[in-house]
C-alpha cells in the first residue's frame, strides 16, 4: 500500500523555496513602519508566520503590527487578502518611502481643520 500524497502547505517546495541567505537577527527583529509597501519573499529556513506559497513575490501594505508579526494587506486579482507574516519574509519595496507617522501636534492640527 503506497503512502498517501502529501496535500500540505509546504507540499512539493523543496526546492521552489530553498534560501542559502541566513537570516540575522537583525532581520527577525526589523521595524517595519506601518503603512510602508512591503514586498513577500519567503524565506524557507524562518517558519513563523511564514505566507501560503501562492503568495511569494506579492506586493502589499504593513497595516498592523500583530505580536512579533505583521499584518499586510496585499490584492489577489480584484479581492484584498490580509496576509500575517515575519518580518523575515518581508522587504521594504525599492523606491518607496514608508510612510511617517504623524506626531500629535500634527493630529491636532488635522482635527482643528475637519472641525472649523
Amino acid at each position: 500500500m503506497p503512502n498517501k500524497k502529501a496535500k500540505g502547505a509546504r507540499a512539493k517546495t523543496r526546492h521552489l523555496m530553498r534560501n542559502k541567505v541566513k537570516v540575522t537577527v537583525n532581520k527577525v527583529l526589523e521595524e517595519i513602519p506601518i503603512g510602508s509597501k512591503v514586498d513577500i519573499k519567503i524565506n524557507s529556513s524562518v517558519h513563523s508566520a511564514m505566507p501560503p506559497k501562492r503568495y511569494h513575490g506579492y506586493t502589499g501594505e504593513v497595516t498592523a503590527k500583530r505580536g512579533a508579526a505583521y499584518e499586510v494587506a496585499a490584492a489577489k486579482g480584484n479581492k484584498a487578502v490580509l496576509l500575517i507574516v515575519n518580518a523575515a519574509h518581508l522587504h521594504i519595496s525599492k523606491g518607496v518611502t514608508p510612510k511617517k507617522e504623524a506626531t500629535i501636534a500634527e493630529v491636532e492640527e488635522a482635527e482643528e481643520k475637519v472641525l472649523a
